[in-house]
């Protein structure tokens, strides 16, 4: 195994004969593991950061999956944050209705490029590394113009550790197969600091505003405050 590069190996999850009874049990471990892994923390920290006037604010997740950053998100800014989800996905939204109880959170299937409306924030949650380096720049650039207070990307650190070490946490945890085979591959499809110091030069963002950050356990995360 070799991670020089990323990785073009497609995901499971990824499959269009994906069954919704699947999907969604796909989809509930995959927020366990992301529980057990501490995914939440760097982008709720940075929405409080960007937030610290008190004011309300808009949040727009691409790629919500489960929708448990978004429930994070309501449960720690309450009815201050309006929250909207999309996914081109159509299995995503009726896992993430079912499992978000008493609503409140709108989730819409399709493409977020197509979306007229702006945002303050837009976030993003391991959905980067689905993305050829084509996409990940073509995004980064739709951000930048589409969001009004800022942007924030949370994926993988590219790294062995990581691959090894999540291999092992699966099998232990006797998650789904698909996350066990999809969570590996994630690794291989991530990012190092390089790579993203490359995709946000070929997408015009200036590196002098844009923070890179790496967080325990290897998370590497992007953010954008205007």
């Amino acid at each position: 195994m070799t991670l020089a590069a990323r990785a073009a190996t497609p995901e499971w999850m990824d499959a269009d004969d994906v069954d919704p009874a699947t999907f969604a049990a796909v989809m509930h471990d995959l927020a366990r593991v992301n529980t057990v892994t501490r995914a939440r923390p760097p982008t709720l920290d940075w929405l409080a950061r960007a937030t610290a006037d008190g004011r309300p604010f808009s949040v727009l997740d691409v790629g919500f999956g489960d929708g448990d950053m978004l429930r994070a998100i309501h449960a720690r800014f309450g009815e201050r944050a309006r929250l909207t989800g999309i996914d081109i996905n159509p299995r995503s939204k009726p896992a993430a209705t079912a499992a978000t109880p008493g609503g409140g959170i709108d989730y819409r299937t399709g493409d977020a490029f197509a979306l007229t409306e702006r945002f303050d924030f837009i976030i993003s949650s391991l959905t980067a590394h689905h993305m050829d380096d084509a996409g990940v720049i073509e995004f980064l650039r739709w951000m930048e113009a589409s969001s009004v207070k800022g942007w924030f990307v949370n994926d993988l650190h590219r790294h062995w550790i990581a691959w090894r070490g999540f291999s092992a946490l699966a099998w232990a945890a006797r998650w789904h197969d698909f996350v066990r085979h999809d969570g590996a591959v994630s690794v291989t499809r991530a990012f190092r600091r390089a790579d993203w110091e490359r995709l946000l030069s070929a997408a015009g963002v200036a590196k002098d505003v844009v923070t890179i950050r790496w967080h325990l356990p290897f998370r590497l995360c992007v953010g954008r405050r205007k």
